[in-house]
């Protein structure tokens, strides 16, 4: 048996953990939750060995190998060069990524891995770059890369978050067996949806201490929810434009496999819609093609803004235009910039930029931070933020240029419920103050806001 006792965890000057209670046996599965910022993810790590623990603590050998499976999927190459976001589309490039079937075969077990990837419902994706699976399929991805591995001990932070319901099955289904095998499972989350039936016990987490063992996951947060009545936007115009997006018939293949099949679709001024679909049935993909990042849309029949695809526009005409956000994009950010330099990337369309920004962009950037009541984290590092923390303020760059149209890909994701609620006051807020148009996208139809009243479902790369 693992256990600690009025253990901590601390980085540099920073206490993250403190005066933990812990214990857990082998074949044992324990559940961790607590809100947005409350020790999740580092109680996880800590218990992988990724972070260094003090205290009173015993059978720290009872575990011999232990696996970590995080919320974010790295894209760092085997190489050592980090991607970039629209790497995936350029395929002169492709002699540096990463085959799925190359990652695997690296596996400790490799012939586990292939197993497992079997089961998973991956094999056929084995000839892919790593980096142009879904989220759901990366998830899938790492899970196995663990597993093969052999572990004794497996972590998983935040498994569920960003997946359909049939790939949640699927996870379920996989750790029953995985823990009715007799490995020993810890897995993070906020809600009962974030584990599966068989965790019974869960260790509850509140400002980086345990308020104990219970039967339920709890996610009580502290946040203030802001209503955002009477509430003015910061510096936001209205555009001109009255037709935003216009599709007609777009396909999209990539070898023997189409990713979407005769899409007709179009935005107006003011229309919020969602975009629904299981993972890998085409959403992101389709968004791309609006966002600009994929080549291929050039031969697509695609007008964008009142303006055909492909008549002189730049991809940056594109990108000024639209606000766009996904769970990816969380991962290219700059860590060692300030909060406030991070929002104003937004400004340069760019996930990086080396530009000062300006007084103007500044006085924007801390505008929102009031609004939302976050403006105690301007000067603080990004990398140095909570999850949660560093989510709101990935929301709030997509804001700043007031764009005409907001492409929000699971804008959501690893949020807790006041902070769900906080960012639907605010979406609808910005509707209900301007003609900005939304594309939102999400697994959960509870995360969408009021103000969304359109709705386009896909399967399989169609519309139905």
């Amino acid at each position: 048996m693992l256990k600690w006792n009025n253990a901590s965890v601390k980085i540099r000057t920073t206490i993250l953990l403190k005066n933990i209670d812990f214990e857990i046996r082998k074949g044992d599965i324990l559940g961790i939750s607590g809100s947005n910022g409350s020790g999740k993810t580092v109680m996880a790590k800590a218990i992988a060995g990724l972070l260094p623990v003090s205290g009173d603590i015993t059978g720290a050998d009872v575990f011999a190998k232990k696996a970590f499976v995080p919320f974010h999927a790295s894209l760092t190459l085997s190489n050592g060069q980090a991607v970039y976001r629209q790497q995936r589309w350029n395929k002169i490039d492709t002699e540096l990524l990463p085959v799925v079937k190359n990652e695997l075969a690296k596996c400790e077990n490799p012939e586990l891995a292939f197993k497992l990837v079997k089961k998973f419902g991956l094999n056929m994706l084995t000839d892919s770059f790593v980096i142009n699976l879904s989220n759901g399929e990366q998830r899938k991805l790492e899970l196995v890369k663990a597993l093969a591995g052999e572990p004794d001990l497996l972590v998983l932070d935040n498994a569920y978050t960003g997946l359909d319901t049939t790939s949640r099955n699927l996870l379920t289904q996989m750790l029953e067996n995985l823990n009715g095998s007799g490995l020993t499972l810890v897995l993070t989350g906020l809600t009962a949806a974030d584990f599966p039936p068989s965790v019974k016990n869960f260790m509850v987490l509140k400002n980086g201490q345990s308020k104990g063992i219970f039967s339920k996951p709890e996610s009580e947060s502290n946040t203030e929810i802001p209503e955002f009545s009477g509430q003015t936007l910061p510096y936001w115009q209205n555009s001109s434009f009255q037709e935003l997006v216009f599709l007609n018939g777009v396909s999209l293949e990539y070898g023997t496999r189409k990713i979407l099949d005769n899409i007709c679709w179009q935005v107006n001024t003011g229309e919020r819609w969602s975009l629904t679909g299981p993972n890998g049935s085409g959403k992101t993909s389709l968004l791309n093609l609006i966002f600009g990042d994929n080549p291929k849309a050039y031969g697509c029949n695609i007008r964008l803004f009142g303006r055909q695809k492909g008549t002189g526009e730049s991809i940056w005409d594109i990108k000024a235009r639209i606000g766009f956000v996904s769970p990816e994009m969380h991962q290219y950010l700059p860590q060692k910039q300030s909060v406030i330099d991070v929002i104003c990337t937004g400004f340069q369309d760019a996930e990086s930029s080396f530009k000062k920004p300006t007084g103007y962009q500044v006085d924007v950037a801390r505008q929102w931070l009031k609004l939302t009541g976050y403006s105690e984290i301007a000067g603080k590092l990004f990398g140095e933020l909570s999850t949660s923390a560093q989510r709101v303020v990935l929301f709030l760059r997509t804001l700043v240029k007031n764009p005409p149209l907001l492409i929000l890909d699971e804008p959501f994701q690893g949020l807790d419920a006041s902070h769900v609620r906080m960012l639907k006051n605010l979406l609808n807020l910005i509707a209900e103050k301007s003609g900005c148009s939304m594309i939102f996208v999400t697994h959960i139809p509870e995360e969408l806001p009021e103000c969304v009243t359109k709705h386009l479902k896909l399967r399989n790369g169609m519309v139905v």
